[in-house]
């Protein structure tokens, strides 16, 4: 393991290494997975640790190239680059920073500097071939930037360490790796949870000021003291609890009203979900049965129109179909959908156009009420119930708009919840069915 000298004094900046915590020894001495993750509260010391490791990991070992990001190559430079040259003039370590271009070079090891702020970093990393990266923020990076780097990472025994504050418990880091029990099993994730107690350095009057700005019990208090991973503010559906909004066994036998919804992406995700509506004098119950998710770019596949019609009838299962509500300016599935018969009559076709506030605010409601639930195997309108937000900026100029994030399944509800009160006469009754169209 590196070593530097107790205190080393240098023109370039000064470095002294202090007391270890166990916490972060761990992680110097035992970060050895494929993908190694420190996250925690703020000035828990996971960088300054996880910055040591890298530097000990370049130098052990025998590849030459390695990647090294941030949200930025400024806030890279900011929160991990002016230590770690630091460290390197305590190491009395020869280095080269060739900040316009991107690169530092230590003795004859070359690191590129990247900022991974959105998905076009992949055409920036594409041909690279790494023996490690080390990522900063990971949490601000696009999911499909953070798979392509790792693809970067084929070199044997490449190792890959990354240092990030909690987010959602939806976050895809979050899933897909710090909660992934068959990676932490198989030894390809490793995990660390660094708290402010892990920084020995810290003093009790910074610890106190810490919990003042941030008291106990906030969302802010559960990330940034103790690390933890939690719905954020600013939640739109913020009567959602999870535990009171969810059920395994549908309440009911049969439903009233069985009704379709789609929100639709050509080349992004395109959602189904099957409703049970039941009539109640205290106002209609929505039940959220079956979901249909799919995500084009994701899966780097488009499903034809046809295919999404054909998803959409499997969650029937034979059931009958009151109306099917697909956006407005959805046209070519729309017009798919009024080519097809069930049970051996026409589609019964609706428009949908949202009133996106008009909407929010009779979900809102009807989830304040318990009159919307979600089947617990519809994990993405579960997860998207419980981080679908307000866009702070806007509301920062008066203007209540949702962000274009985790949307999907919200905007798929709206036609069932909204749509369905329009619904005048029932498709398979033996009188004639006549087609209406739902203007919000």
């Amino acid at each position: 393991m590196l070593k530097p000298s107790e205190e080393v004094s240098r023109e370039r900046g000064e470095f002294q290494l202090g007391e270890l915590s166990p916490k972060a020894l761990d992680f110097l001495i035992n970060s050895d997975a494929p993908i190694n993750i420190a996250y925690g509260a703020v000035r828990s010391s996971k960088t300054t640790t996880a910055t040591l490791r890298w530097l000990q990991y370049i130098a052990e070992s025998p590849h030459n190239e390695f990647l090294q990001t941030g949200k930025t190559r400024s806030t890279l430079y900011r929160n991990v680059l002016r230590d770690q040259m630091k460290m390197l003039n305590a190491f009395n370590i020869e280095y080269n920073h060739l900040k316009y271009d991107g690169i530092l070079e230590i003795e004859d090891k070359v690191i590129w500097l990247v900022g991974f702020r959105d998905e076009r970093v992949s055409e920036i990393i594409r041909g690279m071939t790494v023996g490690g990266w080390y990522g900063d923020e990971v949490t601000t990076y696009p999911k499909t930037a953070v798979e392509h780097a790792l693809d970067r990472c084929s070199l044997k025994d490449s190792k890959v360490f990354w240092t990030l504050n909690p987010s959602s418990p939806y976050h895809y880091i979050y899933t897909d790796y710090i909660s992934n029990k068959r990676l932490r099993k198989n030894g390809d994730v490793k995990v660390w949870h660094f708290m402010l107690d892990d920084n020995p350095h810290l003093p009790k009057s910074y610890k106190e000021q810490i919990i003042r700005r941030y008291p106990p019990g906030t969302v802010q208090y559960k990330r940034k003291v103790e690390g933890l991973w939690v719905v954020a503010e600013g939640i739109i559906y913020d009567h959602f609890v999870e535990e009171q909004h969810t059920f395994t066994d549908p309440p009911y036998g049969g439903y009233d009203y069985y009704v379709l919804s789609t929100d639709y992406g050509i080349s992004t995700v395109t959602v189904h979900g099957l409703f049970g509506i039941k009539s109640r004098e205290s106002g209609n119950e929505y039940h959220l049965l079956r979901e249909y998710y799919y995500d084009a770019e994701r899966m780097g596949k488009q499903r034809t129109d046809a295919e999404h019609v054909d998803e959409a009838l499997k969650l029937l299962n034979g059931l009958d179909l009151h109306a099917w509500f697909i956006p407005h300016d959805a046209a070519s599935l729309r017009a798919e959908a009024q080519r097809r018969t069930y049970k051996s009559r026409p589609l019964p076709v609706y428009t949908y156009t949202p009133n996106t506030i008009e909407d929010i605010r009779e979900i809102q409601k009807v989830i304040a009420e318990n009159r919307f639930m979600i089947h617990t195997s519809c994990k993405n309108s579960i997860q998207q119930a419980q981080t679908y937000s307000w866009d702070k900026k806007a509301q920062e100029k008066g203007i209540d708009k949702p962000l274009k994030e985790n949307d999907h399944c919200p905007d798929m509800w709206r036609g069932a919840i909204i749509g369905s009160r329009y619904i005048t006469q029932n498709p398979y009754s033996t009188t004639n069915r006549r087609y209406k169209t739902y203007r919000g």
